[in-house]
């Protein structure tokens, strides 16, 4: 009997190890067969997006996370060396500064004329949303359809499920609106990043998670190279760029850098970042970070009284500029310095530096005229290094440099370069030695001292850090090293 009761126990355990396993496999099995059935259901809008749903699908690859480079780690000196002020004398006289334009004084689009062009854009069904972007007020009409919602916990399927969604919706209109507003805003690929920003913290309720699957899509939807990756319950965007982005963490694929970027605060980075290795068809764009325009933001116009001496008579400049243009570059990331160099003055700096510098300088020899604007960079600025003013390296647009109250060497070379090319017309380089950035000018006849050869011309060194120098003079320290050099 006992024998009989084992043998009866050990029969229930297995028919209850099969029917359990069974049921798992049926259950499977279930899931499996409804998941065929939902997609079988589904409909797409464009069979890209239905491929690239499919692939969103398979299994991402874990990504290590390199650390962001730096321009130049040779530190700046925090003090400057200045020569006592002489002033050449008998710069050569044939070639003078012609009577210079002053350009036509532009004032930022009317808001009204920005709203009132939106209505070709607008979808059948929405409802109206507005952000205030730079301090102009932009209104979208946001489709009913397009709801911006993520399943937890993230995962490959979450992602691909939350494009479904959004590539179904009626999302073209909303997307037409905002490249609209990225065209009369003047607004880079940069600028367009931040109005895809603020725009997506909008229609997400600030959910930094969705707010970066917004821009994601969008960007990929506007033919924009770019990826999103997870790590635990974050989602990370990862955008390529033409130009070096320093002191930003990135990935690498097939050698390209897709830099983890961030448009409201820094990220908190782990070691490592889910993503996929392929890309949406026919998305080959990569983000450029040049400023060919200055950026179109309502005006908010500020004024600097700048003195500075030459040749022992003193000069009052009255100085407007526009706080919105400088605090739009805030937060831009840290490139190139060519990109800076190439860079306009806003239209208010423009109008206001020429007018007020024209009289100075109208009518001297080039020589005169450049040295006079070299003195002018030189004196009328403070001097101070990234470190000691941000806390990081910052190179300045020439807007920031009118903005903030302190520079270094390349803010001050940046703004001496812009003046040379807007006031008197010479051309202009770069000149990058270890730990410091300085110029060269090009000049119509020839003038003695420090020079460098470019392309078979010959840039005669000018140097806006160096306190006092005239042109010519390149600072003792770097006299006999040869600079890479910056084109612009």
């Amino acid at each position: 009997m006992q024998v009989n009761s084992k043998k009866l126990f050990f029969s229930i355990v297995v028919f209850i190890l099969i029917t359990t396993t069974t049921l798992i496999f049926a259950q499977d099995d279930f899931e499996l067969w409804k998941k065929k059935q939902s997609e079988e259901f589904r409909t797409y809008k464009d069979t890209l997006d239905k491929a690239f749903v499919e692939f969103l699908e398979q299994r991402w690859k874990d990504f290590a996370i390199f650390k962001g480079e730096t321009r130049d780690e040779t530190p700046k000196p925090e003090k400057v060396p200045q020569v006592e002020e002489v002033g050449q004398e008998g710069f050569p006289d044939t070639h003078k500064v012609q009577e210079i334009q002053i350009p036509e004084q532009i004032f930022q689009v009317d808001e009204l004329e920005i709203k009132n062009s939106m209505e070709d854009f607008k979808p059948k069904d929405g409802s109206q949303i507005e952000i205030t972007f730079w301090g102009i007020p932009l209104e979208f009409s946001n489709p009913k359809d397009f709801k911006l919602t993520l399943d937890l916990p993230l995962r490959e399927k979450t992602i691909a499920d939350f494009w479904y969604r959004i590539s179904n919706s009626d999302y073209e209109p909303l997307l037409a609106q905002i490249q609209e507003y990225k065209k009369q805003m003047n607004l880079n690929d940069w600028g367009y990043c931040l109005l895809l920003n603020d725009v997506g913290n909008k229609v997400s309720n600030n959910s930094r998670n969705l707010t970066k699957l917004f821009i994601w899509f969008m960007l990929t939807k506007s033919g924009y190279e770019t990826k999103i990756g997870y790590s635990s319950d974050k989602i990370y965007l990862l955008i390529p760029s033409k130009q070096a982005i320093y002191g930003i963490s990135y990935l690498k694929f097939d050698n390209k850098k897709f830099y983890v970027i961030s448009f409201d605060k820094k990220e908190k980075l782990t070691m490592s970042i889910y993503t996929y290795e392929g890309s949406y068809p026919n998305a080959d764009d990569v983000i450029k970070l040049d400023v060919d325009e200055s950026p179109n933001v309502l005006d908010n116009i500020l004024e600097k009284e700048l003195k500075f001496k030459y040749k022992g008579k003193e000069y009052v400049v009255l100085i407007k500029y526009d706080e919105n243009t400088a605090k739009f570059f805030e937060n831009y990331p840290q490139t190139n310095l060519a990109v800076y160099f190439k860079a306009p003055f806003s239209p208010t700096a423009n109008y206001s530096l020429i007018s007020e510098l024209k009289p100075i300088i109208e009518g001297k020899s080039e020589a005169e005229a450049v040295n006079i604007l070299l003195r002018f960079v030189q004196t009328a600025f403070e001097y101070k290094t990234d470190q000691q003013q941000f806390g990081k390296e910052k190179a300045l647009f020439s807007d920031e440099f009118l903005f903030y109250p302190y520079s270094d060497c390349e803010d001050r070379s940046i703004m001496f370069s812009n003046l040379v090319r807007n006031l008197v017309g010479l051309q202009v380089i770069g000149l990058d030695y270890p730990g410091h950035i300085s110029t060269a000018v090009k000049f119509s006849e020839k003038i003695k001292g420090d020079a460098v050869r470019y392309k078979n011309e010959r840039y005669v060194i000018c140097d806006p850090t160096y306190i006092n120098a005239d042109i010519g003079m390149a600072m003792p320290k770097f006299k006999k090293l040869v600079p890479k050099v910056i084109k612009i």
